[in-house]
């Protein structure tokens, strides 16, 4: 569902309830923003739905708890607060079997990978009305 919000931290319906159910997590966009937003027990998060160290969408990710996996290396994010829990896997699987120019690349990719820093996910206001779930882009009112 793509939504249009024209003013900053205008409060946009992105969802219906029945469409995240519990320990679930949807992507939108609102106002050019890919946004998850996930249920953790009855309650919604939004957070950035682009990871922090590679920008996989994180709504493609598993949920454990209140803590969300990033499908490509594995980092972890809490979608009550958007604060990393663990950073990206950046060691590389095992090469046997690959020809040596490809175990190589391999090597050279991770590598890289080992640099990238994974940084926390912004997080958005929700409110819900009825069963109506709306997002603002001003950032979520949350302590860390």
């Amino acid at each position: 569902m793509k939504e249009e919000a024209s003013v900053q931290g205008k409060s946009v319906e992105v969802a219906r309830m029945q469409e995240i159910p519990a320990g679930k997590i949807k992507h939108v966009e609102v106002d050019g923003k890919e946004i998850a937003v996930a249920n953790i027990d009855g309650k919604y998060y939004a957070f950035d739905d682009r990871c922090g160290h590679s920008s996989a969408r994180l709504s493609m990710g598993t949920i454990n708890g209140n803590v969300v996996t990033c499908p490509f290396h594995g980092a972890q994010f809490d979608c009550t607060t958007g604060r990393k829990v663990r950073d990206a896997n950046t060691v590389a699987p095992p090469t046997d079997g690959l020809p040596d120019v490809w175990k190589k690349n391999v090597e050279y990719a991770y590598n890289i990978l080992s640099y990238i820093k994974t940084y926390d996910q912004k997080t958005y206001g929700v409110t819900v009305e009825g069963d109506r779930i709306k997002v603002s882009l001003l950032p979520a009112a949350v302590s860390r």
